[in-house]
């Protein structure tokens, strides 16, 4: 059984240097067979799939005869699949890397052209590690890393990272270039968020609302203090009346003249 089981990982291996090397100007990304009773599915992911499969489907059909004659799979099904995101595909981000140093583009400009794309697409971190003869002839392979964002290095939390590889070959010798991007809905299990709770809410929403009722009670007294004044004019309704009575009272004394004076002329006439 041990020998069944090894028999295919090394034909899985070779199936996928096969087709990276061949659609490597489709963008390719990775592979995934599944066995069925009746059939062999063979899923490609890929960047661009018009050109796998080529006019009229030629191109995919001379994969599918090449891989049932070589490999001994049996009625393979070859199914294409385009990569809706390839920025933050790991295997088509190392390979884009690679086609930039066979070019003999600065190495630096590549990785951070690299490193804002796909931050820039979402994801939560991203780590591209060069390793070989970068500098030139007669220099010594070293490795540089280019980071930005939240990685993890260790631990389960590995396996929610996405991880892709690929060589470069240039004329100093092989530089290899590896890529580490965490996607961007993954939720580490040490993430932790700190939720506030729900009667704190509740005690800041009721000042909120206390606050403006106070306001008008205040403008109320004021009021109140405004209101003050209208008790002059009963004053002044007093004071009137007083300079009536005063008017009244002269015409008393006038009255008790002319009696006097009545009574004085009687008198004389008698």
């Amino acid at each position: 059984m041990e020998k069944h089981f090894i028999e295919e990982g090394k034909i899985r291996s070779e199936i996928e240097n096969f087709l990276r090397n061949e659609l490597s100007s489709t963008g390719y990304s990775g592979i995934d067979i599944q066995k069925t009773p009746l059939a062999t599915r063979i899923v490609l992911f890929v960047e661009k799939p018009p050109l796998v499969i080529g006019k009229k489907g030629k191109r995919i059909n001379k994969l599918t005869k090449f891989l049932k004659d070589k490999y001994g799979i049996d009625n393979p099904a070859i199914d294409v699949q385009k990569v809706e995101n390839p920025t933050l595909d790991p295997n088509i981000v190392a390979r884009r890397v690679a086609l930039a140093l066979e070019r003999g583009m600065n190495r630096r400009r590549i990785v951070y052209k690299a490193l804002r794309a796909v931050m820039g697409s979402g994801a939560r971190g991203v780590e591209i590690i060069l390793s070989g003869k970068i500098i030139g002839k007669g220099g010594r392979s070293r490795t540089e890393k280019y980071s930005e964002g939240y990685t993890k290095k260790a631990g389960d939390s590995l396996k929610l990272v996405d991880v892709g590889s690929t060589q470069a070959y240039l004329k100093a010798g092989i530089v290899g270039v590896t890529v580490r991007i965490v996607p961007p809905d993954v939720v580490f299990p040490d993430q932790i968020e700190v939720i506030p709770r729900e009667a704190e809410k509740e005690e800041a929403e009721e000042e909120k609302t206390e606050e403006p009722k106070e306001k008008p009670k205040k403008e109320k007294k004021k009021k109140k203090t405004k209101e003050e004044p209208k008790e002059k004019p009963k004053k002044e309704k007093k004071k009137k009346k007083t300079k009536e009575e005063a008017k009244e009272k002269p015409k008393k004394k006038t009255g008790e003249k002319k009696a006097k004076n009545s009574g004085s002329k009687k008198k004389k006439k008698n």
